[in-house]
């Protein structure tokens, strides 16, 4: 019944081939590094939960830390701005 379902999806696709039926799935994003990947429960692939975030993580090494994507832009952001104010 539910092959490829989440609570809370942030996306969801459908491909059309010609001489198959449709294929739908739902996308989750992960909350720190904005990874996109299609829902498929028993697929092996092992995927996180982040406390702080209440968000779905992708697993990758980078994304164990707590560091949400908003963050991360911020930083960007004020070091573009500093390195203009010392005219870098």
């Amino acid at each position: 019944m539910y092959q490829a379902t989440a609570r809370r999806s942030k996306g969801y696709a459908v491909w059309v081939y010609p001489d198959h039926h449709p294929v739908e799935r739902d996308c989750l994003q992960c909350v720190h590094c904005q990874f996109t990947w299609f829902v498929e429960p028993g697929s092996g692939v092992e995927r996180g939960w982040c406390q702080h975030c209440m968000g779905p993580t992708c697993g990758k090494p980078g994304c164990h830390e707590c560091r949400p994507f908003l963050k991360q832009l911020e930083d960007a952001e004020r070091r573009i701005e500093f390195f203009k104010a010392v005219g870098v």
